[in-house]
This record gives structure tokens, sequence and C-alpha cells, in this order.
């Protein structure tokens, strides 16, 4: 697919009434707002000032809107999902979505976890004569849910929701309402607003479809003229077993419900069986019977054995697939499903020999008990995970080095070639002067020395105050004195971004590295005498030229 169908596609979906195109970025009024509402919270000491000073910000950036593709269907449509990543209510959106996480009922009676919560519910679970199975699946979930139908199942709910919220039922409607009213973004350059239904990339979104589910669930079945012998939900998809004759009558009062939702359905196929998450529902002599199921569109890719990935990650892998299967499959099926594992690994150039040993030894059969830690004595020590790139023949045995620190310290290897490297960016790019967390450089236009700093704010923020502290001739700047002294401009047009850290003392660190590479620096030394003497040497190292012995004549 090329640029041109990408955005003609994504055209097809803003240009409707569920959005409208707006003249100018609001990034700075939703922040304002979100602001006050959380200052709101503290002054009725719902909030604490640390907590609210941790969800504030100041240095937004718009959501972006990207799309998708939908490789299963006709035509290949897009999926809208928008980045809200530096927007103005990711954290408070976070802290929102945190509370109705808590708040809900993962006990209830259409509640899936995943697959393995599903297999333990349902794997030989007996059914009545003459019920089948069938599943539902409500079209464009997210897209179609009205702010009135989220306001209702906050109401019905909300027994649940007060019992772990200090926030009064009206004023968290009002939140709610302003949350889903501020959804908004940039697309190919312009800002729109989405005026119907929940953003998809949004944190609160997954568990308010939650809430709408369970509340559209719980008005509907009573409808039903007969008796469901079950009925699970996993987000939008719904697993059920009713009487054979029932089928037209759960999509009517479903599909009648709220006209914005529309539920499909999927019947038995000839092996009277349906699709549900990855795993197929077999009816077999009035039993379910569960087999591992992949969708027709799956290409069976894997991690490729001669991947970039360090080998105990692609012997996990494998290990966790066959356990995967143990867990979801009955018994009758899981050597067909064990058959199209091998296959499949085989297809990513995995060792035959090696997938033998794996797959098929008794020795290594997962258990079927839960592992569970063994109690700590005394204080649990804290253990710190910390990653590096993983180089071959190297870093195992740079984490060897750490093996005794194990109870304190895990070493992750991390692989620096990944999937999105080989994608061109749909999103818009955020610009230079907007962007936050930078390690910046700036060039003296009269000498070509060079000071690095770095910052939280907007960039565009952090060069205005350098301008200001040179006409102040602020003291404390070493790029403000160097100015002054010498009567030297300085390039700020165009100011370099070397790194970006969201991490305030990994900046710092990255901040002093880059002191250090300078050839002729403004910074002062002081700027840099938090540096650990490793870190010098290990630059200074790396600066040395590169001799790989005689050149030949």
């Amino acid at each position: 697919m090329d640029r041109a169908d990408y955005l003609q596609k994504m055209y097809s979906i803003v240009d409707t009434e569920d959005f409208k195109k707006i003249s100018r970025d609001p990034t700075t009024t939703i922040q304002n707002k979100t602001n006050k509402i959380i200052s709101t919270l503290v002054n009725q000491n719902i909030l604490s000032k640390e907590a609210a000073r941790s969800m504030k910000s100041y240095n937004s950036v718009s959501p972006r809107m990207y799309g998708n593709p939908k490789i299963h269907k006709e035509n290949i449509p897009m999926r809208p999902i928008v980045s809200d990543v530096q927007g103005p209510t990711c954290k408070f959106s976070n802290y929102i979505a945190q509370i109705l996480t808590e708040a809900y009922d993962q006990d209830n009676a259409y509640y899936v976890k995943d697959s393995f919560d599903f297999s333990s519910k349902i794997n030989n679970f007996e059914l009545p004569p003459d019920y089948v199975v069938i599943s539902l699946d409500v079209v464009n979930l997210f897209g179609n849910i009205s702010k009135e139908l989220v306001l209702r199942a906050m109401e019905f709910h909300w027994n649940k929701i007060e019992a772990v919220c200090n926030i009064s039922k009206e004023y968290f409607k009002e939140i709610i309402t302003f949350l889903l009213e501020s959804g908004y973004f940039m697309f190919d350059g312009s800002f729109y607003l989405q005026m119907f239904g929940c953003i998809m990339g949004s944190r609160l979104s997954p568990i308010l479809s939650l809430y709408v589910m369970d509340y559209v669930l719980d008005s509907c079945i009573p409808r039903l003229t007969f008796t469901l012998a079950f009925i699970k939900k996993y987000v939008d998809d719904l697993i059920i077993s009713l009487p054979s004759t029932g089928t037209e009558e759960i999509l009517q009062v479903f599909n009648s419900f709220d006209p914005k939702l529309k539920f499909t359905i999927e019947t038995e196929d000839c092996y009277n069986s349906v699709p549900f998450l990855d795993t197929k529902v077999c009816r077999v002599d009035n039993k379910v019977k569960l087999n591992w199921y992949r969708k027709t569109t799956s290409a069976g890719k894997f991690i490729h054995f001669l991947s970039d990935h360090p080998m105990s990650i692609k012997l996990n892998f494998i290990k966790e697939q066959k356990n995967r299967i143990y867990k979801i499959c009955d018994p009758t099926f899981r050597d067909g499903s064990m058959k199209r594992l091998f296959d499949l690994l085989v297809e990513n150039a995995y060792p035959k020999t090696m997938l033998k040993k794996l797959l098929y030894s008794t020795s290594m059969l997962p258990s079927t008990e839960s592992q569970t830690q063994p109690d700590m004595v005394g204080e649990t020590e804290v253990v710190k995970y910390r990653s590096i790139p993983n180089i071959p023949y190297l870093t195992y045995k740079i984490k060897n080095c750490f093996k005794d620190y194990n109870k304190k310290v895990k070493i992750v290897a991390q692989c620096k070639k990944k999937v999105a490297n080989l994608y061109s960016k749909l999103k818009d790019p955020i610009p230079k002067e907007i962007k936050s967390n930078v390690v910046y450089e700036l060039e003296c236009t009269d000498c070509h020395e060079t000071y690095v700093g770095q910052t939280s704010q907007w960039l565009r923020n952090r060069m205005n105050l350098h301008k200001s502290d040179i006409r102040t001739n602020n003291l404390r700047c070493a790029l403000s004195v160097h100015a002054n002294k010498y009567s030297h401009s300085v390039d700020f047009n165009n100011v370099k971004i070397l790194d970006v850290n969201v991490n305030y003392k990994k900046r710092c660190i990255l901040e002093m590295i880059h002191i250090q590479t300078q050839k002729s620096k403004i910074n002062k030394k002081t700027d840099t005498q938090r540096l650990s003497p490793i870190y010098a040497y290990l630059i200074e190292f790396s600066n040395r030229p590169f001799f790989d012995g005689p050149v030949d004549g």
C-alpha cells in the first residue's frame, strides 16, 4: 500500500460526521482545563500535592492519529489509532482508568482475562441437549460507544466505583464527560475533534468498554425467552451457548439495545466449532472442548531462529508455546496442535532436532499446577532490572559478571534491531521546537564552539530562556557568559537534538557524555564533574583512531 492509498483510506474515516476538523491546536486549552480539574481534586483532599504534580503537564503535544491495516478484511480498511503519549490528558486519563480498573469486578459471570482463564472455565463444560455455540462481535466498539451510554454504564455500576473512589458521582461523571469531549488529534497536518465514540489509543477507552459491555449484557440477557448455558466476554467478542432455535432472537435483542451498537454473528462450522481468541470452541458429544486456533490470515511469523535475539529468548519462546497448547487444548486435540506448532517453527528455521527435544520430550512436559513462589522470610529485596544491547558472544559474558547478584540485579539482553525500523513512520512528526526531555546542542556562529544542555521543557521555551539569559547577562549560564564576554551570537535557529530521554537522571548523564565528546565546548568544567571516571575513559577510548592491522601497499 503506497502513501496515497493510505491517506485516501484514512480521509474516508476522518471526513465523516464522527469527526470535526478544527482550525487550531487546542492542546494548551485542554492542558489548562485538565490541570484545573487536578487542582480541584487536591482542594477536595482527594489527590495529594505530590500525585497532582506528577499528573499535571506543561509541555503537552497534540496526539497523533495513524492507521493500522485490517489485513483480514476485504479491501484492507484502516483501524484508526490515536497516540496520546504526550497528550494533555494522558496522565490524568490514566489515573481515572486506574480507579475504574480497581473497581471493576473481574469475578462477574462474563469476564474472561485471557485464553488460559477461558480454558479453565469452559473446557469440558457440559451443554444441555440441542444447545449450540455461537460468537457475537461488536462492529467498531470503541467508535460506536456514545457518551450517553458511557454515563449510563457509570451510573449502573456506581456502587462498585464509589467503593474505591472519593470523588462524588456527579463530579466523576463530569470528568468522564470532559475526557470524552477532549478527544482530539492531528492528522496530515490538520487538527480534528472526535465528535462521537471513544478514541482508540486512549488509556480510558478499554476499561470504559468493559463497563459498557457489562451494562449491555445485564440489560439484554433478561429480555431473552430462553436460558443461556454460558456467555463469556473478551472486550467486544462474545462466546455464547444457547438453544439452536435462539440465534435469530439473540441477535435481534442485542442489536435493538442501542442504535449505534451493531452485533455480527458467527455460527458453528461443519465441525461444530467456533473461533474465540486463539482457541477453537468445539462441541463434542454435548461437551465443550478447546483446540488451539490461528486465523487463516496469520502469516505464521514467529521469532526467527536466525534473528538477532539471545538464544535463551528463542528457547523460552518454544517452551511457552508448548505450555500454551497444554494449558488451552483438550487432550484430544494436543497432538494435532503440537504438530502444527512444530511445522510453523520449522518454517521459521528452527532445527528439527531441537524442536523434537523441546516439544516431544516427556522430561520437558509443562506442569499443570500453578507455580507459586516460596514465602520470603524477613524483608523482601527489590530486584532491579537493567538492559544491555544484545551483542553475539559478548552480552552473555557481561551477564555472567552479574551472576552473583542475580537476587538483586537482573540483566536483560535487548535487541536493537526492531520491527518498527522496517516500516515507514505513519504519525505526523512532532516539530523540533515543541519536543521535550531532550539533550540539545547550540553552536556559536562566530567561533563555532558548542554548548550542550538538557531540558524537560519544550525546546522552544528553553531557547527563549537562553535568549533572556544573554540579554540580562546571566553569569550562571556558560552560554550567556560566552556570548557577552566575546560579543558573539548564538545560532538558535539550527539547534540540534542529540538525545531524547524522559528520565531526568539518565538525561543528565547523556548531557555530560555529549559535553565530553565536544571538541571545542562552551560548557563549564563543573557541568561534567558528576560523570563517573569510567564513562570519561570509555569516551576518550572511543574517540581514538581505529587501526585494524597493516594497510596493504
